[in-house]
């Protein structure tokens, strides 16, 4: 609004003109002070209103009652509408009745509060049946309301997004269903922490697949079931550029290994593809009392958390799907993220072998004070894979792998000195490019023991660093409340003996004050 204020102190005609075009006084926002808003209603003439009313959690409300009351008389021109309200103000909406509304977008929120707390307090929000059927952009948070009738007349939807449903299990799978094979245009989806009835037992929901040709971005972070329904239910769209599935819950581990294995086999290809598509890849190894895995793509443009399903039976079905597919040419990444003892299992690194795309392996220590072991893992990248390991060609394992991230370090250098020392030498051993490895071993934080209790890098460590072969520098620093204790080194610099010019500085810093 600003903008078209400067528009027109331009010049008189510019202002004439600015003020002659209703469609471009069509925002009314709480934002606005009131008499810009009431400038806006009378330029706007009879064209459709855009309604808008954000609400900050770090600023005053605005007076939302003293907006609506102003606005109301111009209700049969609400076209859009985009509020986000507390509980006590949506007693002051109007009923939405007979409207032609293409956006309804309403987020009832209060910080600090629960789904719990907010929907005993919120009042119904009344909407006809005719205007359920005009919406084709629905976007609706912590909204109570008939949502059973609401699904009935949802029709030729663009964009699904509904956010804290809880109908008291008032909506089947059914309906949802019929209102996405109603919406051959839709564009986006998302169903978070939808309420609602169990299915069939058979499952058998949808006599034909749902064709959405049209669908760009899929989130389903809801219980298992529905999503099961509704991926189940859906032709996999030619084009999807996002896919987020977060079940929360399955009903038995059966009904979870039967959804990743079963209902996910025709979206394989759409993994498939944004993987390829992505810069950085990213597999999270969590321990929480259950191993979980979950696997994002740079920019969200892909998330899926593996509830239900065991590390490893999820490790088998990310090397099924995108073991052997090739990431993208401009420097796309795949890292594997462990905060957890899962790296000490040897199932584990096994499957992680299986997928060479893996660039960058990343540990931290686990929020349960544990420390993992790194031998495992030294003695994987030490060798060939277990399969290559005594043929006269042996191929090394994580071919990849570009980047060893040990942050939080407190391990000795004696196994890092020997992974280094037979990985670089299968260089002259093998025909299979051995890639340089940028190796980091810093703390962000400072070192949770007393500084006598702190290990000290001895020079002959340092010196047998140096002699590595290729590295071209070693660097150190030291502790000042300690003088002579190396606290955060060595750093070391690449430069292959022979071949083609590379270089990669590898950094190994041992825990310290930065």
């Amino acid at each position: 609004m600003a903008e078209l204020y400067s528009l027109r102190r331009v010049s008189t005609l510019w202002r004439d003109v600015v003020d002659g075009a209703p469609s471009l006084w069509t925002v009314i926002s709480s934002t606005f002070p009131p008499e810009v808003n009431r400038t806006s209603l009378v330029r706007s003439g009879t064209c459709s209103l855009v309604i808008y009313s954000p609400r900050s959690r770090w600023e005053t409300p605005p007076p939302l009652r003293e907006f609506l009351q102003t606005i109301k008389p111009h209700l049969h021109r609400w076209g859009s509408v985009a509020l986000q309200l507390s509980p006590e103000s949506v007693q002051d909406l109007p009923c939405f009745t007979s409207l032609r509304l293409d956006t309804l977008k309403i987020d009832v929120d209060v910080p600090g509060w629960q789904a719990a707390e907010i929907l005993p307090a919120t009042k119904h929000i009344e909407i006809s049946d005719e205007t359920f059927r005009s919406i084709q952009f629905v976007d609706l948070t912590l909204v109570p309301m008939d949502w059973s009738r609401a699904f009935r007349n949802f029709m030729d939807l663009r964009s699904l997004t509904l956010d804290g449903v809880y109908g008291g299990g008032t909506i089947t799978h059914q309906q949802i269903l019929d209102t996405l094979d109603a919406s051959l245009n839709l564009e986006t989806l998302l169903f978070m922490d939808l309420e609602t009835q169990d299915p069939p037992s058979d499952s058998s929901l949808f006599t034909r697949q749902i064709f959405l040709p049209k669908l760009r971005s899929i989130t389903l972070m809801t219980n298992g079931p529905l999503t099961e329904s509704v991926l189940r239910a859906i032709q996999v769209p030619p084009n999807v550029g996002r896919l987020d599935i977060r079940s929360t819950s399955f009903p038995t581990p059966d009904a979870a290994t039967s959804f990743w294995l079963s209902t996910m086999v025709p979206w394989g290809p759409v993994v498939q593809q944004l993987y390829q598509k992505s810069y950085r890849s990213v597999i999270r190894l969590i321990s929480d009392g259950t191993s979980r895995l979950e696997m994002f793509f740079d920019e969200c443009g892909m998330f899926i958390e593996f509830e239900g399903l065991s590390m490893i039976s999820a490790l088998q079905w990310l090397r099924d799907v995108i073991g052997a597919v090739q990431i993208s040419e401009e420097g796309g990444s795949l890292q594997v993220y462990s905060k957890s003892i899962v790296l000490e299992r040897d199932d584990v690194l096994a499957i992680l072998q299986m997928m060479p795309g893996i660039t960058e392996i990343s540990v931290r220590l686990p929020t349960d004070g544990r420390q993992p072991s790194l031998e495992p893992l030294l003695n994987v990248l030490a060798q060939p894979t277990a399969d290559t390991i005594h043929t006269t060609d042996p191929i090394p394992s994580f071919p990849s792998l570009t980047s060893l991230d040990l942050r939080e370090w407190r391990w000795g250098l004696h196994g890092i000195l020997d992974m280094l020392q037979r990985r670089y030498s299968m260089r002259s051993t093998t025909r299979y490019y051995v890639p340089d490895l940028d190796l980091d071993m810093s703390t962000y934080l400072p070192w949770p023991i007393g500084i006598g209790s702190r290990a000290i890098i001895p020079f002959s460590t340092l010196k047998a660093l140096r002699e590595l072969d290729g590295v071209g520098e070693v660097r150190t620093a030291f502790i000042r409340e300690q003088s002579g204790t190396p606290a955060k080194g060595p750093s070391m610099s690449h430069t292959p003996p022979s071949g083609p010019t590379r270089s990669v500085a590898n950094s190994v810093r041992k825990p310290g004050v930065d």
